[in-house]
């Protein structure tokens, strides 16, 4: 979802299901994991769109992707008032595609 437009759908796939973990770290408002893999490129790309959110319980929160260097971190972000908990992975997770809606313009007349 959040990397299929910046790598296409059947790169995204590949990654998914053949990435290989490198690092996970939890920062107390959210989390980062970072994958390889050799399909993805090494030019600096950021992933923010489409807008990606997550919903557990009361606990609202945000993703992000980063690719460089043949690697991908995905960066969970705490988007509410309740800091995502450290087993946030773990709980049951409704992710969410939002549109964005910060450039659209109304016109009258």
């Amino acid at each position: 979802m959040l990397i299929d437009s910046t790598l296409g759908s059947k790169t995204a796939d590949l990654v998914v299901r053949e990435a290989e973990l490198v690092s996970y770290e939890y920062s107390g408002a959210g989390y980062f994991v970072t994958v390889k893999h050799e399909a993805l490129p090494m030019q600096r790309q950021v992933c923010g769109e489409p807008i990606v959110t997550a919903k557990s319980g009361d606990v609202d929160a945000g993703y992000v992707a980063f690719i460089e260097n043949g690697q991908l971190m995905l960066e969970c972000y705490t988007a509410g008032a309740i800091e995502i908990p450290e087993d946030f992975r773990e709980q049951q997770v409704v992710v969410a595609e939002q549109p964005n809606t910060s450039f659209e313009r109304t016109r009258e007349g």
